[in-house]
């Protein structure tokens, strides 16, 4: 969980609720979020917002095009840099028989050796790469995959009240949750009349999708602590799904 004021992280102040750690340690100075939010709202928000805001159907609309957009970009730059290792390998080929043509021709092979040893291995290093077929992708986006998610959810949230699939629903239900944030509103923003919270809730794409597209439970999980282990600034060109409270959810491409 996150302040929305200053980006610092949510802990407990008390028994049962939740404020900003940055406004309570380092002052106003640093945040003047002073806002708390009980465990038990927090909780129901953010269950519902998983249930009912994440993967509605006009969302799944908006991803499909982007998600179909974005394989075809990766897709062409696959395509182009296997077209850059073909081309290589090719000159490569072509200079190395030229090399064993002057030995034939009579040029001392103690003197184009070296470059022969060069050659040969960077012709089995663009070969193996060429080899290496990625992965495939276990993601299959379609239209009805957003009664699948919500489904599936429904099932981890009531496994929630059983004793023998609490751990396995609560720990799926934290893979789809990349981040928690909370913004102070005022009265006039507020759904109570009074100052206090809003939810943002930013989905975990890869969680998500697996969800939706049936995968198995483990592999949810595991896709989460995946992206857990990327390094910052390597992810590249993410989607994720965000949804607010009194705010339409949304899927947007983001560097």
């Amino acid at each position: 969980m996150t302040c929305g004021c200053c980006g610092g992280g949510f802990s407990k102040v008390s028994k049962d609720s939740f404020g900003c750690s940055t406004a309570r340690k380092k002052g106003a100075a640093a945040c003047t979020n002073m806002a708390v939010i009980k465990q038990a709202d927090l909780e129901t928000r953010v269950l519902h917002a998983l249930e009912h805001h994440l993967m509605d159907d006009e969302a799944v609309r908006i991803f499909c095009e982007e998600y179909a957009a974005e394989r075809n970009r990766l897709q062409a730059t696959r395509e182009a840099g296997r077209a850059d290792l073909e081309r290589e390998l090719k000159q490569i080929s072509a200079d190395h028989k030229r090399l064993v043509d002057a030995i034939i021709a009579g040029v001392p092979a103690d003197q184009v050796k070296d470059r022969m040893i060069e050659l040969d291995a960077r012709r089995t290093d663009l070969e193996r790469q060429l080899s290496a077929a990625p992965a495939p992708d276990p993601i299959r986006i379609h239209p009805s995959m957003a009664n699948t998610y919500r489904a599936r959810i429904a099932q981890l949230i009531a496994g929630l009240s059983d004793a023998e699939r609490m751990d396995e629903a609560k720990e799926a239900l934290r893979a789809l949750i990349e981040k928690v944030e909370l913004v102070p509103v005022s009265a006039e923003e507020s759904e109570t009349g009074k100052p206090g919270l809003a939810t943002h809730l930013h989905g975990g794409l890869a969680s998500l999708l697996r969800l939706a597209c049936g995968l198995p439970v483990h592999e949810v999980v595991e896709a989460a602590a995946q992206m857990q282990k990327t390094p910052r600034g390597m992810e590249g060109q993410t989607v994720r799904i965000r949804v607010a409270r009194n705010i339409n959810p949304l899927i947007a491409l983001e560097n």
